[in-house]
Parts: C-alpha cells; sequence; structure tokens
C-alpha cells in the first residue's frame, strides 16, 4: 500500500542520509498487522517494514520503534519481542483494544527489556 511504502522511504532517506529526520504520516498505521494476521484494518505493518528494511539495505544495527497511538500496536510488539536489535515502545492506553500491552509485557528471549509498554 502506499502507506507502507511511504514509510518505507522515509526511513531509507534518513538511513542513507539524504534526509536528517523524516516522519511518515500515514494511515492506517499497519501496528495491528501481526506476521501472519491483518488485525484493526491494517494488512501491512508499515514500522516494521520499515525497520527491516533499515537494517537489511544500511549499516543500521538498532531501531527505535516509538507507537504513540490510544491503541497498543500487538502487531510490532509481535514481530520483535525476541530481537533485541529492535527497541519497541508503546504509549497506549491499557486495557482496550486489542487487549495487549501490559506494562509486565517486556519482550522474550534475547528480546527481553526491549519492549517498553506505557499504557
Amino acid at each position: 500500500t502506499m502507506a507502507a511504502g511511504t514509510t518505507v522511504q522515509v526511513a531509507c532517506a534518513v538511513a542513507a542520509g539524504f534526509a536528517e529526520n523524516g516522519v511518515a504520516l500515514v494511515r492506517p498505521p499497519g501496528h495491528h498487522a501481526e506476521t501472519d494476521v491483518c488485525m484493526g484494518f491494517c494488512f501491512f505493518n508499515n514500522a516494521a517494514l520499515a525497520a527491516e528494511a533499515v537494517k537489511s539495505q544500511y549499516a543500521v544495527t538498532r531501531v527505535l520503534i516509538l507507537d504513540w497511538d490510544v491503541h497498543h500496536g500487538n502487531g510490532t510488539q509481535e514481530m520483535f519481542e525476541s530481537d533485541p536489535s529492535v527497541l519497541y515502545m508503546s504509549l497506549h492506553r491499557y486495557p482496550f483494544y486489542p487487549n495487549t500491552g501490559d506494562p509486565v509485557e517486556v519482550g522474550k528471549g534475547a528480546g527481553k527489556g526491549f519492549n517498553v509498554n506505557i499504557g
């Protein structure tokens, strides 16, 4: 979709040094899309695609995804909860849809401590 492509292009422009910073103001945010499940009107996880693009195409070893929305980004958490190269921080209302994002959810395995839920 255009939202996913735009997000990837902005992230790549920053990683390549064409821009000092960037923001992708797109809808839908994509943060409910999990690895193999579409949820909450999200088919593609824009931030996850952008993170993976810059990690694979540029010398980027660490990524911060800051998700500020009334809803927890369950899909983004699910994709990176075991990955210590991505720090996922979600500011959301809890408990609320999709009934995930409890502050005790801090990541799994090597990713423990790289998942921060503030809700």
